[in-house]
């Protein structure tokens, strides 16, 4: 029976080419964008599950309090996976990782090579017993073993040698010190937040020798053992945080804890810009499935229109099959197996259309789509479910109004189909809120992205260039910059700890000097010109000068150095930035003195308020060099300052990364929710405005006689098009008034997320609702006009 039903199916599948195309391309673009949004989804979701037991590995965060102000810091002391491993029988394992990376890059020498890697990290020789990534070359028992050892990832070693085996042995140099390359891995893979490309073994570093409870600089993680009680074990850390810090916390005044979360949240936090990789907010893959839901369900509305629309041409064969015998349950049947094959139909060409998709969604997302979990049993198992839901939910409502049909007046051409006008057009209504709603949220992420490039940080960001700065470059880098000064290739250079645009340093200001408050502060370490180069507003006090020591060389002469800091601190101080000149603070190593008081500037994510910052000369902390590049043509002075520093540095690599280009860069995961958003409010308009073309098909139709009459009695395509789209207008009146309150709810819950954010005019609700409203004008003048164009007297006959 359903053989023959799936055979008479695709003979009036082929016959009606037209619907059956607009259907399939309907529920395809609806489908294609459903599957590409699940396996980003399940791409996001499945971050850190690939290791053996993730479900028992953990990494550890360290947070402080001071004067009732908590921070948390996702890095740690050296010394804390010792004594997890030596005083805890609940940790089965544990490993260190140390980030260089967040610091600084690494020159990498070698036969014919000479390159600057950005992601280097030391790793302990338990790192292949927590993180089991497969070992392609060398001994898991002997790689990290020992000082100065790496493993290289597959995709480097293929990089410096060709293949994995003949890099084994080899000498590399690393920022001047010899390692000897022990073993290849695997590459890690784009579901895991660990990622480098290169890790040296960890006791090279003095923390892996000799690890200490300070500074908080290294991650940590530990594998738990199998039913260990987690409120006993979080009982136990705050033990040993009294044990080692007790005196320290007294003395001080401040709170240090250890808390431990699951390896495999951490990419589900937030777009924080200190982790390995950025994290993704949770909340936007809540939102991109509502998103694949919405369209799934509007292509079904699509269909069921079109199907309602051509319902009125199969009266004919729905009143003939009728009398020839056929029941309601065998009707029903032949519909939905039509529906069935439209769907199985638009689910084989969205597969193929995905292949040709990936490298596009790939360059969208961040995130290629692994295809091939569509042909794993667990894929095809999803496929046939959405091939049932689809093709039964499009398919119910038309069978069901196709198989009522009274046989005698189905062949009249008497029948009045379905009766479900109310049901029809609330499918309109639904889909046009959905298509009005996703534009409104466009225009929203826009605007605030538009904001955030076009805010005043406080600082100069254009011209601004940072190189990288290593402290071997020490003896000559002043005879660098003098040379840039001299040849007019800048108008300013300064050493720096880091780019302006995320500064990560953290300290405390205590008690003892001119405050009686203790505050959690953000220190920058740069040179004497550091404020010149910025160009930072000074409220009050005076610029640092060549003849301010530095706060190491202060320390070393027992005589206090020189700050500035930023309104925040002195008004969390309680001063005012006049009484703050010459104040005396401490910040832990010795009483600095306050020089002068700046203008706020935005040192981090506009996602988190401005907090207090502390600036200090200290050279000796600098990982980049910032230049300010005369106006002109950036190539040109980026061309000569090569020429300077390779006559300066021919061993270090000349890189550069311009810091408004690296600014733009920290918002990135919001520029793709703000793509993705317009590709798919985009997608789902067309959708709509398909399915409102099936309506206005039904409705036309419907009216064909009184259409052909009003032609006759002298009604122009002006006067048709006004009596068809009165209908239609107050639908989407409707839809519009929906979308207006979930923008309003959108903009007041997205916009959450940043401590600076922009407004949100009327205009945007006004714009998203006038395109959505021309377009699906431009849809049902289209269709008016091919009902208009046909001869009435044919009609009328016919009647």
């Amino acid at each position: 029976m359903w053989k023959n039903y799936f055979k008479i199916s695709f003979r009036n599948l082929k016959k009606r080419k037209l619907y059956t195309g607009i259907n399939v391309l309907g529920l395809s673009i609806a489908i294609v964008s459903f599957l590409a949004i699940s396996l980003y989804i399940y791409h996001e979701w499945s971050f850190d599950r690939m290791y053996t037991d993730y479900q028992r590995i953990y990494k550890f965060n360290q947070e402080f309090v001071s004067n009732g102000e908590t921070q948390t810091v996702q890095s740690t002391p050296s010394m804390l996976v010792p004594v997890l491993l030596e005083e805890f029988e609940e940790v089965e394992t544990a490993t260190l990782v140390f980030d260089l990376s967040m610091f600084s890059s690494v020159v990498v020498e070698g036969d014919d090579l000479l390159v600057e890697e950005d992601r280097f990290a030391f790793v302990d020789e338990r790192f292949f017993e927590v993180f089991d990534f497969e070992l392609l070359a060398g001994s898991i028992e002997k790689v990290l073993t020992e000082p100065n050892q790496l493993v290289l990832p597959f995709s480097t070693a293929s990089r410096y040698y060709g293949n994995a085996i003949d890099a084994l042995g080899k000498s590399l140099k690393v920022d001047g010190a010899e390692y000897v390359v022990t073993g290849v891995m695997e590459d890690f893979p784009s579901n895991s937040h660990l990622d480098f490309d290169l890790l040296g073994s960890f006791k090279t570093h003095r923390h892996g020798r000799n690890p200490e409870w300070m500074p908080s600089n290294y991650l940590s993680y530990a594998k738990l053992k199998s039913g260990i009680d987690h409120a006993l074990f979080q009982e136990k850390i705050s033990q040993m945080v009294e044990k080692y810090f007790g005196e320290m916390q007294r003395s001080y005044g401040f709170k240090t804890a250890f808390h431990y979360q699951p390896v495999s949240s951490i990419h589900l936090g937030n777009s924080a810009p200190n982790g390995i990789k950025p994290a993704v907010d949770v909340k936007n893959l809540y939102i991109f499935g509502l998103i694949a839901l919405l369209l799934i369900l509007i292509g079904v509305i699509n269909y069921i229109n079109l199907a309602t629309a051509e319902a009125t041409e199969r009266n004919k064969e729905v009143g003939m099959r009728k009398i020839l015998g056929a029941n309601r349950k065998q009707l029903f049947g032949q519909f939905v197996s039509e529906s069935f094959l439209l769907t199985l139909s638009a689910i084989i060409f969205s597969i193929t259309l995905l292949y040709f998709l990936n490298p596009f969604f790939e360059n969208l997302s961040g995130v290629g789509l692994q295809l091939d979990l569509i042909f794993t049993p667990i894929g095809m198992l999803f496929l046939s479910i959405l091939l049932l839901g689809i093709g039964f939910l499009s398919g119910f409502y038309p069978s069901l109004i196709l198989s009522r049909m009274e046989p005698l007046k189905a062949l009249g051409k008497q029948t009045k189909i379905g009766g479900g006008a109310w049901l029809r057009k609330s499918l309109v209504v639904f889909q046009f809120f959905v298509s009005i709603s996703l534009l409104i949220a466009t225009l929203i992420v826009h605007r605030q992205l538009q904001y955030m490039q076009e805010v005043n940080l406080g600082y100069e960001r254009e011209e601004l260039i940072a190189m990288g700065y290593h402290y071997r470059m020490g003896k000559s880098i002043d005879s660098f910059q003098n040379e840039l000064m001299r040849q007019g290739l800048v108008q300013s250079a300064s050493l720096a700890a880091d780019m302006p645009i995320f500064i990560k340093a953290g300290y405390r200001i205590f008690p003892g000097g001119d405050n009686q408050k203790e505050i959690m502060i953000t220190g920058y370490s740069g040179d004497h010109s550091i404020v010149q180069t910025l160009g930072l507003n000074l409220l009050a006090g005076n610029d640092f000068v060549e003849s301010d020591l530095s706060r190491s060389q202060a320390s070393e002469s027992n005589i206090h150095n020189y700050c500035m800091l930023n309104e925040a601190a002195v008004a969390e101080l309680g001063w005012t930035p006049q009484q703050a000149i010459g104040k005396k603070v401490d910040f832990g190593g010795g009483l600095s003195e306050v020089k002068a008081v700046i203008g706020n500037f935005y040192f981090n994510s506009l996602h988190h308020q401005v907090g207090p910052l502390a600036i200090f000369i200290d050279p000796d902390n600098a990982n980049v060099i910032l230049a300010r590049l005369p106006k002109g043509i950036p190539a040109y002075f980026l061309t000569e300052i090569e020429k300077n520093w390779t006559a300066l540095f021919p061993d270090r690599p000349f890189t550069y990364k311009f810091v408004d280009q690296e600014y733009a860069s920290m918002y990135r995961a919001e520029e793709r929710i703000g793509t993705i958003f317009s590709l798919f409010a985009g997608i789902a308009v067309f959708i709509a405005c398909m399915g409102l073309f099936g309506l206005v098909s039904y409705v036309a139709l419907r009216r064909t006689r009184e259409i052909s009459i009003r032609k006759v009695l002298g009604a122009g395509t002006s006067d048709v098009l006004k009596m068809l789209s009165a209908d239609f207008f107050a639908l989407l009146l409707v839809s519009a008034l929906l979308a207006v309150s979930f923008g309003i709810w959108f903009s007041g819950n997205w916009l959450s997320d940043f401590a600076y954010k922009t407004t949100v005019p009327a205009w945007i609700y006004i714009v998203a609702i006038a395109l959505v409203f021309l377009i699906s004008m431009l849809t049902v003048g289209y269709r008016t006009m091919k009902v208009f164009a046909q001869n009435p007297v044919s009609n009328l006959k016919e009647d």
